[in-house]
C-alpha cells in the first residue's frame, strides 16, 4: 500500500492507528491527524527584523538517544516553542548504524542563512540545520535507501503557503510541503530522504484582482494537526514497551 491511501485508512480509523503505521512504516506524506487549535506564541527570530521585539532566542535540539535493537531509534525531538518551531520525527530505524555505534546525537538549531537566496521567494523565519550523528566518533549518519522522515517548520504568523526548501550547500530545492493547520499554526511538515539546512520560503504576493468569477482554488475544509503530538506518543509508547 503506498503512504497516501495509508494515511487516508489511518485517518479512517483515528489517531491512536494513525500514529502506528507512520513510525512502524514510513510513507510518501506527513501523518495527519485532527485536534483541537493551540495559540501560538510569538516567533522567535535568530535574526529579528527590524521593528521587532526579541523575547526570548530561538529553540534547539540537542539530544542524545539510545540505539534501539541495534538500530537508530525512533525520534520525535522538538524545540521548546508554542508550538516547536522545528521538529524532526523518524521511525526506528531509518538511519544507517555505522560499525561501532554506541547512541545517535541529534542536533537542530538555527543557522545564518546562506548566500543564495532561494529563487522565486524570500526565506520565512529562520533557517535550522539538522544533524543526525553516530557516537561516539560524530559520524553524520545517512538514511537507509528508502527510507524517509518527517521534519517540520513554524514560520512568522500570516505568511499565506510558505513551502520548506532544503540547501545542499549549492543551491535550493524546494520540497513537497503540507501545512498542518489550526492546531499548529503556520506550521509546515515534509518527508526528506537527506538532512541539511532547511528554511521555509514566502512566494512574493500575487496582485488582487476584481475580475469576477468567484475563486478557482479548492478550499479544504479539514483541520489538520501537527506532527508532533501523536508522533512523540508513539515513539514513547514503543519505547515505554520495549524497556519492560
Amino acid at each position: 500500500m503506498s503512504g497516501r491511501p495509508r494515511a487516508t485508512a489511518a485517518l479512517a480509523a483515528g489517531v491512536a492507528a494513525l500514529a502506528l503505521v507512520w513510525i512502524l512504516g514510513p510513507g510518501s506524506a506527513p501523518p495527519l491527524y485532527d485536534t483541537g487549535p493551540i495559540v501560538a506564541e510569538h516567533y522567535r527570530y535568530l535574526h529579528a527584523p527590524a521593528g521587532f521585539t526579541v523575547t526570548k532566542p530561538p529553540g534547539t535540539i540537542d539530544a542524545t538517544l539510545k540505539l534501539e535493537g541495534g538500530q537508530s531509534p525512533a525520534m520525535a525531538e522538538t524545540t521548546d516553542e508554542q508550538p516547536a518551531q522545528a521538529q524532526i520525527l523518524a521511525a526506528q530505524g531509518s538511519f544507517v548504524v555505522p560499525p561501532g555505534t554506541t547512541a545517535v546525537h541529534v542536533l537542530i538549531h538555527p543557522v545564518d542563512p546562506p548566500p543564495v537566496k532561494p529563487p522565486g521567494g524570500s526565506l520565512d523565519g529562520n533557517v535550522y540545520t539538522f544533524t543526525v550523528a553516530a557516537l561516539p566518533r560524530g559520524t553524520p549518519m545517512t538514511l537507509r535507501s528508502g527510507q524517509q522522515v518527517t521534519v517540520v517548520l513554524r514560520g512568522p504568523a500570516g505568511v499565506a503557503g510558505p513551502v520548506l526548501n532544503v540547501w545542499n550547500g549549492t543551491a535550493w530545492t524546494a520540497l513537497d510541503t503540507t501545512p498542518l493547520g489550526n492546531t499548529a499554526p503556520d506550521s509546515y511538515a515534509a518527508n526528506v530522504s537527506g538532512l541539511g539546512d532547511i528554511a521555509l520560503v514566502a512566494a512574493p504576493p500575487v496582485p488582487h484582482s476584481d475580475g469576477g468569477g468567484g475563486s478557482t482554488g479548492i478550499i479544504v475544509a479539514v483541520v489538520i494537526v501537527a506532527v508532533v503530538l501523536a508522533g512523540a506518543a508513539s515513539v514513547l509508547v514503543l519505547r515505554m514497551a520495549r524497556s519492560r
